[in-house]
């Protein structure tokens, strides 16, 4: 594996390789995966993947990373930020978490977090976003617990299974990270 860019306790980032990406394509033909995602409206393929992956690696307004398992390395999905405007200081946060086996415990949250980290500490971002499906419930309680705030709600945003889903949008600001980040800080040092 490259060396991690970013580590927390359960996973660790590191750049999304060429190798990676046959893996994605499973994932991203398989319905339970994608089902209430913008992505897996088409079939994909390896090709079409790299072709995007060119793409994303060339802009200096997206990061992709890849998730890997802390322990065994193995590659889970991927995260990263997108459409940064450096100007607005703004960023979107997205995450695909294809392998199954890593699902429900936490990944996301953890993820986010690392992104968080990232986007403010790194790129000094003033405001990290994300859209999600309304009934991903899982995705928005782990956005909440990473300190991810209600916006507002896009009506009929997504079509998929034959129907129309709202979005939630959710950001977390810089003076919103640094009170978490100061908050995590103390309990840390009240633990020892």
């Amino acid at each position: 594996m490259n060396t991690p860019f970013l580590t927390g306790t359960q996973v660790c980032l590191r750049s999304l390789e060429r190798g990676d990406l046959a893996a994605m394509a499973d994932w991203l033909n398989d319905n339970e995966v994608t089902r209430l995602l913008f992505m897996g409206l088409w079939p994909t393929n390896v090709e079409a993947l790299t072709a995007q992956w060119e793409r994303d690696r060339q802009s200096p307004d997206e990061v992709t990373f890849a998730v890997c398992d802390a322990k065994t390395e193995a590659f889970a999905g991927t995260t990263g930020l997108y459409r940064i405007q450096w100007v607005m200081r703004t960023g979107e946060f997205r995450i695909f978490l294809g392998d199954k086996k890593v699902w429900n415990r936490g990944i996301g949250t953890e993820c986010a977090k690392l992104m968080l980290n990232y986007g403010f500490e790194k790129l000094n971002l003033n405001k990290v976003w994300l859209g999600v499906n309304s009934e991903n419930i899982g995705g928005v309680r782990a956005y909440e617990k990473a300190g991810f705030v209600h916006e507002g709600i896009l009506r009929q945003e997504q079509y998929r299974n034959f129907r129309y889903y709202d979005a939630i949008r959710m950001s977390v600001l810089r003076c919103e990270y640094e009170k978490l980040r100061d908050e995590s800080l103390i309990n840390e040092q009240a633990a020892k």
